[in-house]
């Protein structure tokens, strides 16, 4: 483990007294063994089974063979689809529009306006989205663009030839782990089936810019369950960046670039620091467990909002790491899809 790893952990569990542990199977002989969530996440190496002696976890770049996205598809995500679809009006409105509106829009759109990225232009790039994509275990590569934007952001758009687009402010404020990581929840969409959902709401936002009335013929309540669909659906991609990267101060340190920004002006003046914004989003977790009015004020401020905001996503991604199944799958203890040969 090194130095900058044992930081982190101090970071993030503070008090030694309070360390979380978990309980994995050996993918080798199936014994259970009890371990040490920091140094499961950040040494996973040292962590050895106590009975046959291997390795409890899959090395960095193993990819997760065959992986299911419901393996780590959130609660909330799969919730708040069944309630989309369950919106009257919903399934006849997006037909609709991607009778009306295809994705070939969305698509012209990129390579009208932004920089297709291959083999002679921005090669890196594709080599830091190669290294996540094998890892999830993704056999094709989705078509990347790059775009000028002072927004630090990146979408996935089209049903049948899926395509991402990275901000070229991401790449000036973030490090390649941390692209890595973005890059990876993007492949997340992708493999987890949200992107038919999110060229919805992207193409909602074309027509509301063009000033269209089909924006107007869509419902109030189907725009709503949307929304909250997407700001779901973001906490399962986040899953997939942490197993695409396999790096949680990474994931962390992009929410907190995401939250607060890493300008020059920023870097020029202080040293942001993970600890204080950890810290902000265990305080967020508690105000949201004692006070039933935090809790409704929250979901007021999201609603229309396609992202949950940035505190609230760290809470939800370290909830998974000490309490849900990220380790049994980076044990090779998760749900598979069935390829044909």
């Amino acid at each position: 483990m090194t130095d900058d790893h044992a930081d982190v952990i101090r970071i993030l569990w503070p008090d030694e007294n309070d360390v979380p542990s978990r309980v994995v199977r050996c993918r080798h002989c199936e014994t259970k063994n009890r371990v040490d969530v920091p140094t499961a996440v950040f040494d996973p190496d040292s962590c050895s089974c106590g009975s046959c002696g291997k390795g409890l976890f899959l090395d960095r770049d193993e990819p997760l063979t065959a992986i299911s996205s419901r393996a780590y598809e959130h609660a909330l995500d799969r919730n708040s689809m069944a309630a989309l679809k369950a919106v009257p009006g919903f399934p006849a409105a997006l037909r609709w529009l991607l009778a009306n509106f295809s994705e070939r829009m969305l698509r012209l759109q990129c390579m009208s306006g932004n920089l297709l990225v291959g083999p002679e232009q921005f090669p890196e790039l594709l080599e830091i989205l190669d290294r996540p994509r094998l890892r999830l275990d993704i056999p094709y590569r989705p078509t990347l663009f790059l775009g000028e934007s002072p927004v630090m952001n990146a979408w996935t758009v089209g049903l049948e030839e899926p395509l991402i687009v990275v901000h070229s402010a991401l790449l000036d404020q973030m490090g390649d782990v941390e692209v890595e990581a973005v890059l990876a929840h993007e492949l997340g969409h992708v493999h987890a089936d949200h992107v038919l959902y999110q060229t919805m709401a992207r193409m909602l936002v074309l027509l509301g810019a063009m000033n269209s009335t089909v924006v107007n013929l869509l419902s109030w309540p189907i725009q709503l369950a949307l929304y909250k669909w997407s700001r779901c659906a973001e906490l399962t991609a986040d899953r997939a960046g942490l197993l695409g990267c396999r790096d949680l101060s990474a994931c962390l340190n992009l929410q907190l670039k995401f939250a607060g920004g890493f300008r020059p002006g920023i870097q020029t003046r202080t040293d942001l620091k993970l600890a204080p914004f950890i810290a902000q989003a265990r305080e967020l977790e508690q105000m949201e467990t004692v006070s039933w009015l935090d809790n409704a004020l929250v979901a007021l401020l999201t609603m229309n909002r396609t992202h949950p905001f940035a505190a609230w996503r760290v809470m939800h991604l370290m909830q998974w790491v000490e309490k849900g199944n990220y380790l049994d799958i980076m044990a090779g203890d998760y749900a598979r899809v069935k390829r044909q040969s």
